[in-house]
């Protein structure tokens, strides 16, 4: 039977929310969470002996001590595979996911699979490194993903060779590897071309993904005499979140009124799921900073702050929605004769 291994964050092991984001490393007996169905799926081919949980930030800003302490466990545990998420668009569960199991076959030659939006950050950093299976944006596609991940890890803890990714349903890896085919690169280049005139169905066998390059704008030559604008995905609304801003997957911004030298408690707060928001509603201008912004434009080194800040939710955002969202956010700035933008993060 393969011995397998599963690494959850704090939320899917029913460890809590960001509250609990920076929880050491904990190791369970069998399965808890998504690891129920998963196993399910295995059937009696494969059990999960052991689940890995860890808070994100822990994983990710202590990274090199998290992946000390999972390699210390998996060297006494000896699994055939390991499973990681699945983290779907979540950025620093992906980031987690996706350098334990880079460690895991660097150091130990274990493999393993996980589960992750193409949209997701961990891609950009390990797709060359990892196995991943596509996923949505969020924990709703959980029943779609977990058959193709229980496939991949038993075809992986078997020791099988995987052949392409288009054959075995896992996200490209950018790696090309020579193998024989009956019809020489003309011929299928020419019946490629035939069956697009025709309206057939096609598939390129080299894909080319696509970057949006993004020139800067030239500097401000004066900023004394500059109305510079306050933009922030950092969810910061005000109180009650009047308009419905969502915490996550974000389609929407909005422009709210600035007011006075700071943002008062109460009055404006954080919704966001992707960090811990206390601090930020404690004192909004820890994430909006109205107060800085003032202190420059008295100053003299602004000519002017805008009577209007833009803001949306950054937090797993798609790319295209994101793309749109600045395009909008662009236009309504340029329309208010902004000549630049301070856009503050998380």
């Amino acid at each position: 039977m393969i011995r397998v291994v599963h690494y959850l964050n704090q939320f899917f092991a029913g460890i809590g929310g960001e509250k609990s984001a920076d929880v050491g490393l904990h190791t369970i007996d069998g399965a808890i969470g998504p690891g129920v169905p998963l196993q399910g799926q295995f059937k009696d081919r494969a059990k999960i002996v052991k689940t890995f949980c860890a808070g994100d930030n822990y994983a990710t800003q202590q990274n090199e001590l998290f992946l000390k302490e999972c390699l210390e466990q998996l060297r006494k545990i000896k699994p055939d595979v390991i499973v990681a998420g699945p983290a779907f668009a979540a950025g620093r569960y992906g980031l987690a996911c996706a350098s334990l199991l880079k460690a895991a076959k660097d150091e130990l030659n274990i493999p393993g699979v996980t589960g992750l939006s193409p949209e997701n950050a961990a891609l950009e950093s390990y797709r060359q490194d990892i196995y991943a299976v596509a996923t949505t944006g969020s924990a709703a596609g959980m029943a779609k993903v977990l058959p193709t991940l229980a496939r991949l890890a038993l075809r992986l803890g078997g020791r099988v060779e995987l052949s392409s990714a288009v054959e075995e349903g896992y996200l490209p890896r950018g790696i090309r590897k020579n193998i024989r085919v009956e019809a020489d690169a003309a011929e299928r280049a020419v019946n490629l071309a035939i069956a697009r005139f025709k309206g057939q169905p096609f598939r390129s066998e080299l894909e080319i993904i696509p970057f949006d390059i993004v020139p800067p704008s030239p500097p401000i030559q004066d900023l004394a005499s500059a109305t510079i604008a306050l933009v922030t995905e950092a969810g910061v609304v005000p109180a009650g979140n009047p308009d419905h801003l969502e915490t996550q997957h974000a389609s929407k911004w909005f422009h709210y009124p600035l007011a006075g030298n700071d943002l008062k408690k109460g009055e404006f707060e954080a919704w966001h799921a992707g960090y811990v928001t206390d601090k930020t509603n404690e004192d909004p201008d820890r994430s909006l900073p109205l107060d800085a912004m003032r202190a420059l434009e008295q100053e003299g080194v602004i000519g002017k702050l805008c009577d209007e800040y833009c803001v949306t939710c950054g937090c797993a955002g798609a790319v295209s929605a994101m793309r749109r969202i600045g395009q909008e956010i662009a236009a309504y700035l340029k329309g208010k004769l902004v000549s630049a933008a301070v856009l503050t993060a998380t």
